[in-house]
């Protein structure tokens, strides 16, 4: 369908937002075995409205704090290193993709469904005892957002696609089949690629609605956590992907993951206890109004 070619597609993913240095040096401070505290609390005080942030995040009904966090310091000894890599992540994501508006969706659900997702991914890696779940977290938050880079970048392309699939009742991967055009999930992997992600944050872009193509076993449980994740909050209808089928998870990745629909119900079960609890944690408008106030008055 679509004649832009690879080399345009390239040249405008590259055009798009990327990690400033701020945020690159909170992930590799993060990701350092070696790396104190007071560096990743210095980094992050190097942006006052990021730092306001975190701290607020880290208050959320999400976390469960048994006190409330004043420092970011605390934020950091009580979350960990990772959980606070994600909340950076997640306000450069906001600001990034999801300060504007666009004609063919609701960006406040679309950000409701990543960060549902992450939710669901976290909360899934504990029914099935996986030990990685910061990861597991940030991999469900950005798992779509090739969708939000095919919609700037190919506009044309995305809206053809959400017609389809709200006219044949199918899902977006499904559209994009029909339509024989470029998926969200090659646009998230050379998203994710120019950002010079990790192997496993670009395989879960890559594969997470086609989990069996995967064919890394360092990437596949995570992969697999990702897709059953995307699909549970489909089926809740929580937030807004862009799919208007009835969804059904992956024989792959449940088989791949040891669930039985014992574990699976009670785990959906938890799940739409969770989200209700974390709404305010999920909210677009606090993210994006608290940066714009905190850049321009400077505050912590």
């Amino acid at each position: 369908m679509a004649d832009i070619s690879i080399k345009e597609i390239t040249r405008k993913i590259e055009e798009l937002p990327t990690p400033d240095f701020i945020v690159q040096r909170i992930v590799s401070i993060a990701s350092s075995p070696n790396a104190s505290t007071k560096e990743l609390n210095m980094a992050i005080l190097e942006s006052p409205s990021m730092a306001a942030k975190i701290l607020k995040m880290a208050n959320s009904a999400y976390y469960a704090m048994p006190r409330r966090i004043t420092k970011l310091s605390q934020a950091i000894n009580i979350l960990g290193f990772r959980s606070v890599r994600n909340l950076a992540l997640s306000v450069f994501t906001a600001k990034s993709f999801f300060s504007r508006e666009f004609e063919y969706f609701n960006t406040k659900k679309v950000w409701s469904h990543f960060m549902a997702t992450a939710i669901s991914c976290e909360l899934l890696s504990k029914f099935i005892n996986f030990p990685d779940r910061e990861e597991a977290f940030l991999c469900g938050m950005l798992h779509d957002l090739g969708k939000m880079a095919m919609s700037i970048v190919m506009p044309d392309v995305f809206e053809m696609i959400v017609t389809v699939a709200k006219h044949k009742k199918i899902s977006f991967s499904k559209a994009e089949e029909l339509l024989e055009t470029y998926s969200h999930q090659q646009i998230g992997r050379m998203l994710f690629e120019n950002w010079q992600m990790s192997e496993i944050m670009i395989a879960s872009a890559t594969f997470h609605d086609s989990p069996s193509l995967c064919k890394s076993e360092d990437s596949r449980t995570i992969v697999n956590l990702v897709s059953i994740a995307n699909t549970t909050v489909n089926i809740l209808l929580y937030g807004y992907s862009g799919c208007f089928d009835i969804p059904a998870v992956s024989d792959e990745a449940w088989n791949n993951l040891g669930l039985t629909p014992r574990k699976y119900l009670n785990y959906f079960e938890n799940l739409k206890i969770k989200i209700k609890e974390s709404e305010d944690f999920m909210n677009l408008s606090n993210v994006l109004d608290d940066l714009q106030e905190g850049e321009l008055d400077g505050t912590v």
